[in-house]
């Protein structure tokens, strides 16, 4: 059952996988990209939609100096329709991306938040989706005799139940008996080792309902149950993504938000120690020069399909352009003619097969490798 906390926010987010980021970063044509934090709160989202209509405006004046009459109009439209949708703002997270074309717009609700921008260019702006493409996020697997409930701990760190087919209720429902410490025999087997079965028996039938939630989303799974059952649930396991550390204890009739607060410096570590196994990757490469923090090298690296890991700091924007050459011409000011160069490597990058690391100044990385820096797959 949901906490009261939450069911007072309840965070409507959208997923965005791989294939279809590329899908919109192939996009070309008059585009327009806005994000802007947003609030789970109905009763607050009048002031989301003051800001939208200010963006929705500043993007409509982009785009009067590329498109013909009718686009604008079409474009302006689609944006204007959204302002008025009351069913749209009742669900809501903390951030919100709006792309539009032409013939299309679409809509990505983020359980993050994100910086005002409102972008025309011939393509897509899509760098703030990132966080969303590999989300600081976790699964969270409690485990006790009477309950069993996988959770998502959101990128805006909230603790949200989901619902898993054939996820047993308690352990009685996949062993017939009432508690594990149920000693009655099992088979030919009495007393301890019998016990032990029934809560392998148990276990394995977790694990085989989670199994197929969790598999190929890239997130963490962090238990949180007692040191015997999680030695146990290892030994089970199939899942690469589950996190060493958990939630040391018995979680039976533990209040959510002390499992919400017991996961958040968990999920610190475990990104911070992504960001740690980034950084020494580069060091080690840099003694063999295959490394660079230089924007217009990148570029051209980037080009040749050189560059294997890219971090990047989210929250910087350089304008310009990137021929097909791998030349870069900057800009200090935002146009319906340029875009953002980082964004633009980030894409190159993904569309190459390598591995994008998004940070923000707050992150704890080496200052000399911000606002990018790039591993090479040979120099």
């Amino acid at each position: 059952m949901l906490s009261k906390k939450s069911k007072e926010i309840m965070l409507y987010k959208d997923t965005i996988r791989k294939k279809q980021f590329l899908k919109l970063a192939a996009q070309r044509g008059i585009c327009i990209s806005i994000f802007l934090p947003t609030t789970p709160l109905t009763q607050d989202a009048q002031a989301d939609i003051i800001v939208l209509k200010n963006l929705t405006k500043a993007a409509i004046e982009q785009v009067e100096e590329v498109a013909d009459k009718r686009e604008v109009q079409v474009m302006q439209n689609y944006l204007e329709e959204l302002q008025e949708d009351e069913e749209f703002w009742q669900f809501q997270a903390y951030g919100l991306g709006i792309l539009v074309t032409p013939e299309s717009i679409q809509t990505y609700r983020l359980a993050y938040h994100v910086e005002e921008a409102a972008e025309v260019s011939d393509r897509f702006y899509l760098k703030p989706l990132i966080s969303a493409l590999q989300p600081m996020a976790a699964y969270v697997l409690a485990i006790s005799q009477k309950s069993v409930t996988l959770y998502e701990f959101t990128a805006s760190q909230a603790l949200e139940s989901l619902d898993v087919a054939d996820l047993p209720a308690d352990f009685s429902d996949v062993t017939k008996r009432t508690l594990q410490r149920d000693r009655a025999p099992v088979g030919r087997l009495q007393g301890d080792e019998g016990a032990e079965i029934l809560q392998r028996q148990f276990l394995r039938a977790i694990e085989s309902a989670v199994r197929p939630v969790v598999s190929g989303s890239n997130m963490p799974l962090i238990l949180a149950t007692t040191q015997e059952f999680q030695a146990m649930y290892c030994s089970l396991n199939s899942y690469e993504m589950l996190a060493e550390q958990g939630v040391n204890g018995s979680v039976e009739g533990l209040p959510e938000e002390e499992i919400r607060q017991a996961i958040i410096p968990i999920v610190k570590e475990l990104r911070q120690k992504q960001i740690q196994q980034w950084v020494e990757l580069y060091y080690q490469r840099q003694q063999e020069s295959r490394t660079s923090t230089d924007l217009a090298t990148i570029a051209k690296l980037v080009i040749r399909g050189q560059i294997s890991h890219l971090l990047v700091d989210i929250d910087t924007v350089q304008y310009g352009t990137l021929s097909e050459l791998g030349e870069i011409t900057t800009s200090d000011t935002r146009s319906a003619s340029t875009y953002d160069l980082i964004d633009e490597i980030i894409i190159r990058v993904i569309e190459n097969g390598g591995e994008i690391l998004g940070v923000r100044q707050t992150d704890n990385v080496p200052e000399e490798l911000m606002p990018i820096a790039a591993i090479l797959r040979w120099n």
